[in-house]
């Protein structure tokens, strides 16, 4: 129970961190009459990179900090994570992301509601650019993920850093198409909360381009990290009978 609390707050601080950066930008931007731009783009990455940064090392040590159902399923496909816990987690985390939706509506008020509270979409006709960026943004941060905080040979230390910084970068570049979801939980939180506090009509019929897209990208990346990440010891030696401090799994999304 308490790693499904951890992986409540942590969606949840993700969420208020991320998409309620977006929908404060809005609600600026509507006030001044200043137009999106990158540098608008850029601090909404910034806001992802630091929220990603602080759970990290917040509740990484309790729960291992996945807050993405796609790096859950991702990790239990690898055996690195036991198929028994994945109903649980992506139950609070998903749970988690439309609390942290609700909570960026109790923070801007009707503001944050007539800006989006962080809703994504992608511009009609689209669909296979969207699904694209979609599968190569969350396909880098899941495999950044396996290289830093996963695979025990790793410069210990860096995976916090390494894992938020590929999540900014990928959303200078996706956000523009998508908005870079990059995480099923984070997609769909506020478009629950939003349809639940009477704003705008979200786009239902992409969702399948954003969970496929996402879904998908966690197990390409996990394959493909198992095949390049797998050595062949020169002298095999037996299996040890209980894992060792440095397979314990902390990642995040």
């Amino acid at each position: 129970m308490r790693k499904l609390v951890a992986e409540f707050i942590g969606t949840a601080a993700l969420v208020v961190g991320g998409p309620g950066t977006a929908a404060a930008t809005g609600v600026i931007a509507k006030s001044s009459g200043v137009e999106f731009s990158m540098a608008q783009l850029g601090v909404i990455s910034f806001a992802f990179m630091m929220v990603i940064i602080a759970m990290i090392y917040a509740i990484g040590h309790i729960s291992g900090c996945h807050i993405n159902p796609a790096v859950t399923v991702a990790l239990a496909a690898a055996k690195k994570f036991p198929w028994s816990q994945v109903p649980g987690y992506l139950a609070a985390q998903f749970v988690g992301g439309i609390a942290g939706a609700f909570a960026i509506w109790g923070i801007l008020g009707q503001g944050g509601v007539d800006a989006g509270l962080g809703v994504l979409s992608y511009e009609p006709g689209n669909t296979g650019h969207a699904l694209f960026a979609e599968l190569i943004g969350t396909f880098l941060l899941v495999f950044v993920v396996f290289g830093t905080a996963v695979d025990g040979r790793a410069t210990p230390g860096w995976y916090g850093l390494a894992i938020a910084s590929i999540v900014f970068a990928v959303i200078t570049v996706v956000g523009p198409v998508t908005g870079a979801a990059l995480n099923p939980a984070r997609y769909i939180g506020p478009m629950i909360a939003i349809v639940a506090l009477n704003g705008q009509t979200p786009l239902w019929e992409q969702v399948p381009v954003y969970f496929v897209a996402t879904f998908a990208a966690g197990l390409l990346a996990a394959a493909t990290y198992t095949y390049l990440g797998a050595v062949k010891p020169t002298n095999p030696e037996p299996a040890p009978t209980s894992p060792s401090a440095d397979d314990r799994v902390t990642v995040t999304s």
